[in-house]
């Protein structure tokens, strides 16, 4: 049975009008055939030319016609499973299931000062053990942190994956970027697990030939893919949120003709990393209001064609501490995602924009996804649930439910009990240290790294990992 995540029981929130959605979806098809897409790679722009595409060779410019769009959305998975080391952790994805990921940091920081520094390779190892023991993360997302310190940065993504693999049971996503899936997907196969290859579009409107490679090779390893887009609102795309998921919409569907093309019903997750430009500044906005509304509709969009989507950005802020400001963005992000039907939500462990992660903020953010979780699941109505019996029963005062087997049955399933948060008493919490739930974070993160040790690949699974990445360096060596 794969992971059970959280079932969405609720009605999908929606922010645009049902017969209102064709006109997207008909704007980013006129996109893809009048402007067309740019694909930086000339074998894909043969092999689309040879599928009724009209293609300008010199300017790497595809058109493409809407009936083959249509036909390629409509032979696109709409769920499958993705297979995990253990296949306790195996994903469903698709319908009405939600599993939540971690976001990332190019360093960690100091808890004290939160001055951001590289992180030792052992900082690497024990932040995926306790992803991988934080039951509310599902899935590995494709980095925690972009490398750790003294290593080469084309080795990051490599030397990341090699670090999942001995840290973890559970599925990861692995980036695709500078080749480095030639030897990726060779690690997955050698120890027997499957990646899902992520590959992001450059917006606007842009395909460069890293991806399209990496998604070529994701499709003959037989590996799912998700694809990226990266659009900045009023920078890389409009400024109005129709407009700007027009100009997302045509780059995941160039890239979904493309793959389904290579093959009929390859397993595909269309991710939306929406973010919009601090007009001030001419830096990303995280953890603005504006990227929770566009994911909204988004993924009303994508809920309309059935193929699983995940959302990147409600797992980044613009706080540069574990604050206030950190956990009502993070909140905000993750519920409007949640109740829109995302099914794959990257929240946990980033602290500040792309900047830095942590951890400690992986255990808060564990708080924030249980209580999504709880929530979007809803309520059951039933005569065990109703208790109209017990309430006849017990009566008014002196009648009380605190000792009935009843309470005792559901007050676990009602109620979601955080690790992090403060529930004392005042007047407990004034006698006992005055804990914060950072304190509290902290506390429960030298519990994890002290008691969770993930089973270790075998002798032989190691060697075959540590031979494909001396392959890799000495790739990369030679490339410089």
């Amino acid at each position: 049975m794969p992971r059970r995540g959280f079932t969405l029981k609720l009605r999908p929130l929606e922010v645009l009008p049902e017969d209102k959605l064709d006109r997207i979806h008909q704007a980013a098809l006129t996109v893809l055939r009048e402007t067309g897409v740019r694909l930086e790679s000339a074998w894909a722009v043969d092999f689309l030319a040879g599928h009724g595409c009209r293609v300008d060779r010199e300017r790497l410019r595809v058109r493409f016609p809407p009936e083959l769009v249509e036909a390629c959305l409509a032979q696109t998975a709409k769920s499958f499973v993705c297979r995990a080391p253990d296949p306790a952790n195996d994903l469903l994805m698709g319908g009405n299931t939600i599993y939540f990921s971690n976001s990332a940091g190019m360093e960690t920081v100091d808890l004290e000062t939160f001055e951001p520094r590289p992180p030792t390779k052992a900082e690497f190892a024990d932040c995926v053990r306790v992803m991988d023991y934080l039951p509310t993360i599902d899935q590995l997302g494709c980095y925690p942190y972009f490398g750790y310190a003294g290593l080469e940065p084309l080795m990051g993504i490599p030397e990341g994956v090699v670090i999942n693999m001995q840290c973890s049971s559970k599925h990861q996503a692995a980036c695709c970027s500078n080749d480095c899936e030639l030897f990726t997907i060779q690690m997955a196969q050698a120890v027997g697990h499957e990646l899902t290859g992520t590959i992001t579009s450059t917006s606007p409107l842009t395909w460069n030939e890293s991806a399209i490679n990496a998604a070529r090779r994701m499709v003959e390893a037989g590996f799912p893919i998700c694809t990226v887009d990266g659009t900045l609102g009023g920078g890389t795309g409009p400024a109005t949120v129709p407009g700007w998921i027009v100009v997302s919409n045509a780059e995941h569907l160039a890239m979904l003709v493309l793959i389904q093309l290579l093959h009929p019903g390859h397993r595909l997750v269309i991710g939306h990393f929406a973010l919009a430009m601090n007009m001030a500044t001419g830096a990303p906005a995280f953890g603005s209001i504006s990227s929770s509304l566009n994911n909204v509709a988004f993924n009303q969009v994508w809920r309309r064609y059935g193929l699983p989507v995940g959302n990147g950005s409600p797992g980044y802020t613009s706080a540069k501490k574990m604050d206030f400001q950190a956990g009502y963005e993070k909140a905000m992000g993750a519920l409007l995602s949640a109740l829109s039907g995302g099914n794959s939500i990257l929240l946990h462990l980033g602290v500040s924009s792309e900047m830095s992660a942590h951890p400690a903020q992986a255990i808060l953010d564990h708080d924030i996804a249980g209580m999504v979780g709880r929530f979007i699941e809803g309520e059951e109505l039933t005569d065990e649930t109703l208790a109209l019996d017990l309430i006849l029963q017990v009566g008014p005062v002196p009648g009380q439910y605190l000792a009935e087997t009843h309470t005792s049955r559901w007050w676990r399933k009602e109620q979601y009990l955080p690790i992090a948060a403060d529930r004392q008493a005042y007047p407990v919490w004034l006698t006992s240290g005055k804990k914060g739930a950072l304190d509290r974070a902290r506390e429960r993160l030298d519990e994890i790294l002290a008691k969770h040790h993930p089973k270790p690949l075998s002798e032989s699974q190691e060697a075959d990992l540590a031979r494909i990445l001396a392959e890799a360096r000495e790739y990369y060596r030679t490339r410089a």
